[in-house]
């Protein structure tokens, strides 16, 4: 059993070129739990995770959503006749990062969310997938009319600033007392506005957003097209920073409004000090690494979001990237013959604010990593490897029922005692890494 990384249980596989997968992985040691990344492939999918309704017409509620139906009109921007709700709830909670406990403000499902006789919210059973940040994922196909209701049962006030799709009205912007009142506690107030344009955006908190946003109060937003290049996975990475100073273990402690240590979080003395670095809120390490499971042939798209406020540059090792979209805005088409007017690298540099979109084909075999190349952001407070990190494991399907994964699926065909996922080799541990005594 200890050779063995992954115990795969005998599951349901779809075969082919589907879009999502189920993928019965159960690890072995070390790793405890696989950190995938997000699944952004369609509005099902927010509606399995029981983040979203679809309701099978236009129903506005706003004034600010009947101004954008008519600015819709206006920009040749063609309804699609249905309207997805997501109702969250801003909260105070604790998130994990590297084994360090963060206290963080948080939107989260309200149906995951229970009130506390303090008329504070506390959340019950939220992964997404690692934790409570970053908070639900906002995906409609364009033309939906998109309701965001938030609810405030924190002790701050809040709102919900959308970045990135422009078929919205002002008083739905959620700029603090430029284009909205914040949201105070016990309050709340709905969004909507028609999921355009097309891409990869984000939302977060505009109320002092230096801190609110460092706090963790925000998420992706996600909008498909009909005809958009074809994919066997669509997969969202967010990537932020995080300061251990401001932890539970190093003394800081969840904030009011009326005891403003939080404030210290996001001031601009304090950005240079980040030591901790997340992918969808999870920090990489041998119990938890983030993974891209992969099947040889499949197209894989993945989206990236810079959520912090340092640059990140990810190289994946082994494969050739090609630059499909551009803070939701398509870059030149995704094509297999290389022309004057591709763009294709092995490095994603992202700075912050930044979404940019990148397929590529999985030809290889075995694991191959995708980690920051500003190298001291790939460790846990120093300490190589860790943070923003993940691996692209393959895994083949199984036609005969045989194999050492219960038939279901067959492992990458290299030795995984040799080269356990996540876990290091000690110096001199294996042959091949032995020190010589001469």
């Amino acid at each position: 059993m200890k050779r063995l990384l992954f115990l795969l249980a005998a599951a349901a596989f779809c075969m082919g070129f589907a879009v999502t997968s189920v993928w019965a992985l159960t690890p072995g040691l070390p790793v405890k739990e696989i950190r995938f990344l997000i699944d952004v492939s369609s509005v099902d999918a927010a509606v399995k995770r029981g983040e979203a309704q679809v309701i099978n017409k236009v129903d506005v509620q706003t004034k600010g959503g009947q101004w954008a139906v008519g600015q819709a009109k206006k920009l040749g921007v063609k309804l699609s006749g249905k309207t997805v709700v997501y109702d969250m709830t801003a909260v105070e909670a604790k998130h994990d990062i590297a084994g360090v406990e963060f206290p963080v403000w948080a939107f989260v499902p309200t149906n995951k969310v229970k009130t506390q006789s303090d008329g504070s919210g506390k959340v019950e059973g939220f992964k997404n997938p690692h934790g409570v940040v970053p908070g639900p994922t906002v995906i409609a196909d364009e033309g939906d009319i998109v309701r965001i209701i938030m609810r405030n049962r924190s002790k701050n006030n809040h709102t919900i600033h959308i970045h990135g799709p422009t078929v919205i009205a002002y008083d739905h912007d959620g700029t603090m007392n430029v284009a909205q009142v914040p949201v105070k506690p016990d309050q709340e107030f709905t969004y909507e506005f028609v999921a355009s344009p097309v891409g990869t955006h984000l939302y977060h908190c505009h109320v002092k957003a230096k801190e609110h946003m460092v706090m963790g109060l925000y998420g992706s937003i996600i909008i498909h097209r009909k005809n958009e290049e074809k994919v066997d996975q669509d997969l969202l990475v967010m990537l932020d920073e995080w300061d251990s100073k401001f932890s539970m273990e190093e003394g800081f402690s969840p904030t009011t409004a009326e005891i403003k240590q939080s404030a210290e979080v996001g001031h601009p003395r304090n950005i240079g000090h980040y030591n901790l670095f997340t992918m969808n809120g999870n920090a990489w390490t041998d119990e938890y690494p983030n993974v891209v499971a992969a099947q040889q042939g499949q197209k894989i798209r993945v989206r990236f979001i810079n959520m912090g406020s340092w640059p990140h540059n990810i190289h994946l090792h082994g494969h050739t990237l090609h630059w499909v979209a551009w803070d939701g805005r398509n870059v030149p088409p995704y094509n297999n013959k290389i022309s004057d007017n591709d763009f294709r690298s092995d490095s994603v540099s992202i700075l912050p604010g930044e979404r940019k979109d990148y397929i590529f084909e999985a030809n290889q075999d075995g694991r191959w990593v995708w980690h920051c190349h500003i190298v001291a952001h790939a460790t846990n407070d120093g300490v190589y490897h860790g943070g923003l990190l993940m691996a692209v494991v393959y895994l083949h399907p199984k036609k005969d029922g045989k194999g050492p994964y219960g038939g279901v699926l067959d492992g990458s065909g290299i030795d995984l005692d040799v080269y356990p996922l996540g876990k290091p080799t000690k110096i001199g541990e294996k042959p091949f890494d032995a020190i010589s005594s001469k």
